[in-house]
């Protein structure tokens, strides 16, 4: 349904008319046309930016601590299992090997890293933290003196 009774009204921009005053114009009409004709619409100058004010700032999402699987197998076994680290630290490794395997945390000595060229490494934070999900790994558990060395060796 079209509306035949409210006037037209003229919309003037900003950009190019800075300096006029911003009113909603209204095309005059004769007392011929007013006659019969009440739209009862109450015409009101234009409101300035106060009823367009910004919208709320938007809240950081709080991130979520990165968290690293990674499969890992004995020398002996065909099927992986699933290492999720809590933390990608050295000691969430620990941690979650210890579940895993039912070793001792405190009786974990040194952890190792077998690169695929064959390169042993000492692990630390740093390393763990550049592993990416899913990477997959052999692990050789050795004990000595009443502690454990830990290697993990690349696939």
């Amino acid at each position: 349904m079209q509306d035949m009774d409210t006037q037209p009204v003229l919309f003037i921009p900003d950009v190019h008319f800075a300096n006029l005053q911003r009113t909603t114009h209204v095309l005059p009409l004769s007392s011929d046309e007013m006659e019969g004709e009440s739209s009862g619409m109450k015409r009101v100058p234009f409101s300035s930016e106060e009823d367009f004010s910004a919208p709320p700032a938007k809240i950081p999402r709080a991130d979520e601590p990165k968290r690293v699987l990674l499969y890992v197998r004995r020398e002996a076994e065909e099927v992986f299992d699933a290492l999720m680290l809590k933390s990608p630290s050295l000691k969430g490794l620990m941690e979650a090997i210890s579940e895993k395997y039912e070793i001792p945390f405190g009786k974990i000595g040194k952890i190792f890293k077998k690169c695929k060229k064959g390169i042993l490494v000492n692990m630390d934070d740093n390393i763990i933290q550049h592993y990416s999900n899913e990477d997959t790994f052999q692990l050789q558990i050795e004990e000595s003196g009443g502690s454990y060395k830990l290697t993990l060796t690349e696939i």
